[in-house]
């Protein structure tokens, strides 16, 4: 006779299920969190690589920077500017006249000037077909660059100019030779990054930070090499004269430049958008949720093309925030408008050979 077999009662089935279940959410969770790790250092690693792949060149630029103006015994002086000022979106931008460091690795400009009668500049325009003419013109060893957002308003694409031998009609010094081109690209230039929110440059000068005062003073984020171009504002402490823009001798370059530049998230996010209107006053902003925010140190979010610092945050609303920060406008925005929020980075960079009033240092 066979023996009785004994089964599982429903208690111990149910206390069975429940202890699988409570490893499965465990299991569940772990990996989750682990994902979420994972996809936060991704993001990281994503952004650091995006903002050296913009920073490291610019920097190359500055360090490139060139600053005296009779290069040599050719008697002559040079026009060497270092230029920092607003568009007309409020937005900075930079030109400056650098050594030309890749003249012998570049075969364009290896060939430039190899034929005498040559006409047409190193500019991202048709360079390539002119080479091949022999019509581009010697570089002489120098270069002039501007950094400068796209024309658009909300552009979010940074263009690098570039013109070679420096100077002439054609110069990236004349707002005109920057406008948009008849495909409405900026002219004499090439789009090096997209997803820029924001871009900046900061200088210190050694002992004359405001170029007519003896005490360290903080860094000011415009600069005019030949201080009679950019006229600076009344309270600013710095010295202009428009008579001064054609006399080398007094010119001043920073020793320092602090580059901050603010990326959009390299990983898609979902963005809060405004639950109401908003005015061009109000200090407290309503969102459908601020979960995506990660604030830290630079509270600073942006709606269209004005950026707000942020005072405190919660769960559906930024408040105590100052609006029309970082050179743009407060104005008004509709409701279910986009809150975007970057990545911020810094980049110092020491300029061999920064001059004062005084000469060379």
């Amino acid at each position: 006779m066979m023996g009785r077999q004994q089964g599982l009662t429903l208690i111990e089935i149910l206390v069975a299920l429940g202890i699988f279940v409570m490893l499965g959410s465990g299991l569940v969770m772990f990996l989750r969190d682990g994902i979420s790790t994972w996809q936060i250092g991704e993001s990281r690693r994503e952004g650091i690589e995006r903002a050296e792949a913009i920073l490291e060149p610019m920097c190359a630029d500055l360090r490139s920077l060139f600053t005296q103006p009779d290069p040599g015994p050719g008697g002559g002086y040079v026009d060497v500017l270092l230029l920092c000022d607003r568009d007309a979106n409020r937005r900075s931008r930079l030109r400056m006249v650098s050594v030309l460091d890749e003249e012998t690795r570049n075969p364009i400009s290896r060939i430039a000037g190899s034929l005498t009668g040559g006409l047409a500049d190193i500019d991202y325009r048709n360079d390539s077909m002119e080479a091949r003419l022999g019509i581009l013109r010697a570089p002489g060893g120098l270069c002039e660059v501007s950094y400068s957002m796209g024309p658009e308003q909300d552009s979010e694409v940074l263009w690098r100019g570039f013109k070679s031998p420096i100077g002439g009609e054609g110069s990236l010094f004349e707002d005109a030779n920057l406008a948009p081109d008849v495909d409405g690209t900026p002219m004499r230039s090439r789009p090096v990054a997209d997803g820029v929110l924001y871009l900046e440059w900061s200088f210190w000068g050694g002992d004359r930070r405001h170029w007519d005062r003896g005490e360290p003073q903080a860094p000011i984020t415009f600069w005019d090499s030949t201080r009679g171009i950019v006229e600076p504002d009344r309270d600013s402490g710095i010295s202009w004269d428009a008579g001064s823009r054609d006399d080398p001798r007094d010119d001043v370059f920073p020793d320092t430049v602090k580059v901050l530049l603010v990326l959009r998230p390299a990983r898609s996010l979902a963005l809060g958008r405004l639950t109401v209107d908003l005015d061009e006053r109000s200090r407290t902003i309503s969102v459908d949720s601020t979960a995506q925010y990660p604030m830290g140190a630079d509270k600073y979010i942006r709606i269209d093309s004005e950026w707000i610092r942020v005072g405190r945050i919660d769960s559906d609303a930024f408040h105590d925030c100052d609006r029309g920060v970082r050179g743009s406008l407060a104005t008004t925005h509709q409701r279910l408008r986009p809150v975007v929020h970057g990545s911020t980075y810094h980049k110092t960079v020491r300029i061999p050979g920064s001059r004062d009033p005084g000469g060379a240092r």
